[in-house]
């Protein structure tokens, strides 16, 4: 029987946020999406960053997966380190968001289950050398899980940013950022943030003739 997908946004907002008033709610958001960004681990970031530098400069794959809203935006991860960051005739990123196949991982869950959509995607694609990484907010989503575990047997290094309650996804990736918040927008929110940071400074260090990996430090 095809298991049940776990919910997503299951991780909810922190309990300390105010009980009622727009205004205080929007002070509240603003102050924890600071104090989680501020919270983020820098030298994991730079780790990630020289990991993206080496995929690109080796042709190597990069896979960038999530649910739900983080499935728009490892989407959004593919368009910008697919394009944005490109400077002349500088080498590519090779890059991918399975969930944007609509029809191969319908097809997947359908016969299959959708916990195994992404998963047997990558069995197709992934190969050594490769880098996976997983947006999260609970860490335990199943076709995340399982994707990983498919990609570690191709192979494939794993990264993973989740929310503060980790999950799964934390041990089972090379490399795991964890976004200090249980918010699920704020958590989402900081994907998009470590995106645009991480492509944009790639594009800046080709645009100044060099590549991130010589300008990280």
């Amino acid at each position: 029987m095809p298991s049940t997908p776990e919910p997503t946004g299951t991780v909810r907002a922190c309990p300390e946020q105010p009980a009622e008033g727009f205004a205080a709610y929007f002070a509240w958001y603003g102050a924890e999406l600071e104090r989680a960004r501020s919270g983020l681990d820098l030298g994991a970031l730079g780790q990630l960053l020289g990991w993206l530098e080496e995929t690109r400069r080796q042709g190597r794959q990069l896979f960038v997966l999530g649910n739900g809203g983080s499935a728009a935006s490892a989407a959004h991860w593919a368009c910008d380190f697919g394009k944005g960051v490109n400077v002349g005739d500088s080498r590519r990123f090779r890059v991918l968001a399975p969930s944007e196949h609509v029809s191969w991982s319908s097809a997947l869950s359908n016969d299959l289950s959708f916990a195994d959509a992404l998963a047997e995607q990558l069995r197709n694609w992934a190969r050594p050398g490769d880098l996976v990484v997983a947006l999260s907010v609970s860490g335990n989503s199943e076709n995340l899980v399982r994707a990983f575990a498919a990609a570690r047997s191709c192979g494939a290094r794993l990264a993973a940013i989740v929310g503060a309650a980790a999950g799964r996804l934390q041990g089972m990736a090379d490399l795991a950022i964890v976004i200090p918040s249980r918010d699920y927008g704020v958590v989402e929110d900081l994907h998009m943030t470590v995106n645009h940071i991480l492509s944009q400074y790639i594009r800046h260090c080709l645009e100044a003739g060099g590549d991130a990996t010589a300008c990280r430090r």
